[in-house]
């Protein structure tokens, strides 16, 4: 399991999913990255070579004397102070979503139809099939209410609200005071993760019913989107908020009646909904898939929505 990897480009939240069906494979405990491990993948490796790169730049300055070369130097360190920057915003970003929405079972899962307004204003699509995670966490931290933001949050908030998340994701905030934790502080993690693996097993159906009425709130959104007038269209706001109440209270759902109903109201609202990207007859099917080496959780669309930061990550090299 490329963890590194997973965790430089959709953060602790993807991570520690990866983590919980890790758990569920039933490893030696000695094999399982410990909270500080897990921790310590909030942090990009650009941050962990920062010291070394200032005192190479810090040194080279000393020696060479010319224009040139402190010029070049002082450019390396404000690359270098940016790029801390933006990794320091994004850890926090993280963080935040992490303690204060997606564990935080006082609030809904979603919330979004007042907001369809806000739609046109989106920053999360690079293009119309690949999103920003750096977008993604962002948003939901600084709350912009962003209507395509909000549709994909619904599963890991599902996710991370689970009997025994709520602890883990607090043990691996607070790892950093302990280093190297005892195998029974690792095990007293490893417990809570069971829990939460368990109970995520036993509840697929659950899973698939959130990701099938987010995907079709998700096109709907991206319909306001192209045409920001449809935000004030009574019709729209009602299709809306029917969706959103489905989601937030686990209505009696039927995923074909939903997609006619999608498929009408792009019709009447003048979409193209195979170039807006729209698949009547995608459906739901979550499947975990274990291996001694590997856990997968397959079919979520809101991972492949962000295939490309994924795939560029596991391109990437990996750095300690």
């Amino acid at each position: 399991m490329k963890l590194k990897s997973v965790l430089k480009t959709l953060g602790a939240s993807i991570a520690i999913l990866a983590v919980i069906f890790v758990g569920l494979a039933l490893w030696g405990l000695s094999k399982l990255p410990s909270t500080f491990e897990i921790r310590q993948g909030l942090t990009p490796p650009a941050l962990k070579t920062t010291a070394a790169k200032t005192s190479m730049v810090n040194h080279t300055s000393a020696v060479e004397n010319s224009q040139l070369t402190t010029r070049s130097d002082a450019t390396e360190k404000d690359l270098t102070r940016q790029q801390n920057s933006n990794q320091d915003a994004l850890a926090e970003d993280t963080a935040k979503v992490l303690l204060e929405d997606f564990t935080d079972s006082r609030k809904p899962l979603i919330e979004t139809c007042h907001n369809l307004g806000k739609a046109s204003e989106s920053h999360l699509l690079r293009d119309p099939t690949n999103a920003s995670a750096k977008t993604f966490f962002h948003s939901l931290a600084k709350g912009e209410k962003d209507p395509l933001v909000e549709s994909a949050a619904p599963i890991l908030r599902y996710v991370f609200r689970a009997p025994g998340m709520s602890n883990a994701v607090d043990m691996i905030l607070k790892s950093e005071e302990q280093k190297d934790p005892s195998l029974l502080k690792k095990a007293e993690f490893y417990y809570e993760i069971y829990r939460a693996g368990g109970f995520l097993k036993e509840n697929t159906r659950a899973m698939d019913e959130i990701l099938q009425k987010t995907y079709n709130l998700h096109y709907l959104a991206r319909a306001v989107a192209q045409k920001p007038e449809l935000a004030r269209d009574p019709n729209t706001l009602s299709f809306c908020e029917q969706m959103e109440k489905n989601i937030n209270h686990s209505d009696t759902y039927n995923a074909d009646e939903a997609a006619q109903e999608m498929q009408k109201f792009f019709a009447a609202s003048g979409i193209d909904a195979k170039q807006l990207g729209y698949d009547p007859n995608y459906r739901s099917q979550v499947k975990m898939n274990i291996s001694n080496s590997q856990v997968r959780l397959n079919d979520a669309w809101v991972l492949r929505l962000f295939a490309r930061d994924i795939e560029k990550a596991h391109q990437e090299p990996a750095q300690n």
